[in-house]
């Protein structure tokens, strides 16, 4: 009676870790394809310049460090959609976080803890 009960036990456990298994690896799937050929997702130049706390969003003072540079950066000149010589939230927003770059390029980018 007691090996019946460990084999259901064993059973039960294997049925519940088994999703989660598959899941991780489709994730690892998701992940390669997003990267594309010989290239791999890293952040825009505009945001490896502006995002000092790395955490991928354009915080209010990394907002205003953009709209202050904006006269002197040309970099940030093609995102004023509206030609109005200033960046609104709306077209700060619209800035991609992400490009496809060489593997190499984000070796020297490092995470501030």
């Amino acid at each position: 009676m007691k090996k019946i009960t460990w084999i259901i036990a064993s059973l039960c456990v294997l049925g519940w870790l088994a999703p989660c298994s598959f899941a991780a690896k489709g994730d690892k799937a998701n992940k390669r394809e997003k990267k594309g050929k010989g290239g791999q997702v890293v952040q825009s130049d505009v945001f490896a310049q502006y995002d000092k706390n790395y955490n991928g969003i354009l915080d209010a003072d990394e907002k205003e460090a953009i709209r202050k540079d904006f006269g002197t950066n040309p970099t940030l000149k093609q995102y004023d959609t509206n030609n109005d010589g200033k960046l609104s939230d709306e077209e700060i927003s619209a800035i991609p976080a992400t490009k496809t770059a060489p593997a190499e390029a984000k070796k020297g980018r490092k995470k501030n803890k």
